[in-house]
């Protein structure tokens, strides 16, 4: 994606410039310079009222291409912020109220495609999260609650196929979790409860039989843990208590 600004500011066409009143506050229109260009090169301009940064910033690439595109209110981010690369591509898309994310924040690939998509509400991660890959198709989906994982998350291989899934309440995992083979079957189901596996758990060969087959308790391996070949005959069994082998 790329972006094509034009910029009609009129305001920043000011003679007099980089001014400080008399309680040494900065005030008015400023434009700073990167060091060692002889304050030939613009590095950034905007207004401070009072010595905050107040409305409409713009930060540049040594090039002259606009880096990023910043709103302010009294001296915090408050509006869209917006940064590109060096070749106007848009690599960061965020929006503040009060200094703080709230709203869809987006982030992209360098080839233009989505990367991530996040939602906030007053400085809370609070909403859908949602993670692609290069290629365009996700490879992470889940809900947040005021900062903590909440109800489904899903992680896909680069083919768009389930690869694993969890619920979540309230940032611990909980109920069964599902692992998939990239071709669909499954590969594992395991019971959680507080974040810790608690109770059984199959893993599976991609034809469908069991692979193994057992008990956790408190994360551990707890009573009978058997093993089949890939054709369902029965290998092994081992008793664990608490972890430990018996």
């Amino acid at each position: 994606m790329r972006i094509i600004i034009l910029f009609l500011f009129p305001f920043f066409l000011f003679s007099q410039h980089n001014l400080i009143d008399s309680d040494d506050n900065k005030q008015g229109y400023w434009k700073l310079y990167f060091p060692y260009s002889n304050d030939s090169i613009v590095s950034e301009e905007g207004f401070f009222v009072n010595n905050q940064e107040h409305g409409l910033w713009i930060k540049y690439h040594e090039n002259g291409q606009v880096r990023e595109l910043l709103n302010y209110q009294n001296g915090k981010l408050d509006g869209i912020r917006v940064v590109l690369n060096k070749r106007g591509k848009l690599i960061e898309q965020e929006v503040f109220k009060d200094g703080g994310y709230d709203g869809i924040q987006k982030y992209f690939h360098d080839n233009g495609r989505i990367n991530l998509e996040s939602s906030y509400v007053l400085g809370d991660r609070h909403g859908l999260f949602v993670k692609y890959y290069r290629n365009g198709k996700k490879q992470e989906s889940v809900d947040y609650m005021y900062n903590k994982k909440h109800g489904l998350a899903q992680w896909y291989f680069d083919n768009e196929q389930l690869s694993i899934q969890y619920m979540y309440n309230h940032g611990l995992i909980v109920d069964t979790a599902y692992a998939f083979y990239k071709t669909g079957e499954i590969k594992s189901k395991s019971i959680y409860s507080s974040n810790e596996l608690n109770g059984e758990k199959i893993s599976f060969f991609p034809s469908g039989f069991v692979k193994e087959v057992g008990e956790f308790l408190n994360g551990q391996k707890h009573g009978s843990w058997c093993t089949y070949d890939s054709l369902g005959n029965e290998l092994n069994c081992i008793k664990y208590k608490k972890g430990v082998k018996l």
